[in-house]
């Protein structure tokens, strides 16, 4: 659908079908071929069959998987290629398909290099995150800022905050105590004095939670499910998720992360809050390196209490129901 902006441009298109203007094809994203440069139909056509086929989505989602696989089998070199020729196809396409994905997808490999290249300050590994993750707070700002998605897309919200706070907790203890049973994993922290849990908390919640479940729930997620649908949206965004852990090395832990990053989706369907599913993961890691390690015996009255305090939260309305007026 061509959009010339004056007769003479309608007389050059008439004149010559092989030429086009600023063309929005494709449904649910639309394609679009920026500055009103000509193009042929042929490019057109193949960038159309591109949204229609989800190629478009295919290729980069494609080369992340490929990436992070060959990290899994110890080619960190290759894996390093791939993310970086992948981020400068997606930038390179994005200046011809306009959609919500491609700007997502670029904090993927993005965020894998930074993770990489960051060089190493501290010989504890607790204090590297901050500086790994809070780089990423920039693309994130860019892309609220930029309204690639609205701040209720994004869950940038503290409505119901308090009410499902306690499943937050429930659901963050009991991932982390799961996946202890799959890394076996040791404490992050040396020692279990009141500053160090406090930073470990801090840590993983502030830098890890927010930045993470920013990327893969409020980001991926959302424009997978305006692309794909919510069920697809949700299981595609959480297989990725999984694979981007691959470097533990460990079949079972990229199933149980890409399980894990379903439930954080589910959660995010129940409240579409990314204050709460961040305090879910980074309670989930807090279980992980410091509960399950050293004080396992307290995980079941972790996940217990605040899930019963849950369930007697949401029942209240119920049995006391409102008065109407």
């Amino acid at each position: 659908m061509p959009c010339a902006s004056n007769q003479s441009e309608e007389k050059e298109q008439a004149s010559n079908p092989g030429l086009n203007y600023c063309c929005y094809v494709g449904q649910q994203e639309k394609l679009f071929i920026p500055f009103c440069v000509p193009i042929h139909h042929g490019l057109v056509l193949k960038l159309e069959l591109s949204g229609r086929y989800n190629l478009d989505l295919i290729v980069p989602v494609f080369l992340i998987i490929l990436a992070e696989l060959l990290i899994f089998w110890g080619n960190m070199q290759a894996a390093m290629i791939v993310h970086a020729l992948n981020l400068i196809f997606i930038i390179l396409a994005s200046i011809y398909i306009n959609n919500r994905i491609y700007p997502v997808l670029m904090l993927l490999p993005l965020f894998r290099l930074l993770n990489v290249a960051m060089p190493v300050f501290f010989q504890l590994t607790l204090y590297s995150y901050s500086l790994v993750y809070a780089p990423m707070f920039i693309p994130i700002y860019f892309i609220i800022k930029d309204g690639l998605l609205s701040h209720s897309e994004a869950g940038i919200t503290f409505k119901g905050f308090w009410f499902f706070l306690p499943l937050a907790v429930a659901v963050g203890f009991a991932l982390g105590w799961g996946e202890n049973n799959v890394l076996h994993s040791g404490m992050l922290v040396p020692d279990v004095s009141i500053r160090s849990i406090l930073i470990l908390t801090l840590t993983m919640v502030i830098f890890v939670g927010i930045v993470e479940e920013f990327i893969f729930r409020s980001a991926l997620q959302t424009v997978m499910e305006d692309r794909l649908g919510a069920n697809t949206g949700l299981v595609l965004s959480s297989i990725i998720f999984g694979f981007m852990h691959s470097g533990y090395h460990l079949p079972l832990e990229l199933l149980y992360v890409s399980f894990a990053g379903m439930v954080f989706g589910l959660l995010f369907w129940m409240t579409r809050s990314l204050p709460v599913i961040s305090v879910a993961h980074g309670l989930t890691n807090v279980s992980l390196f410091l509960v399950a390690p050293f004080r396992p015996d307290l995980l079941l009255y972790l996940i217990a209490v605040p899930g019963i305090l849950f369930l007697l939260y949401a029942a209240i309305p119920k049995i006391v129901p409102r008065k109407a007026g």
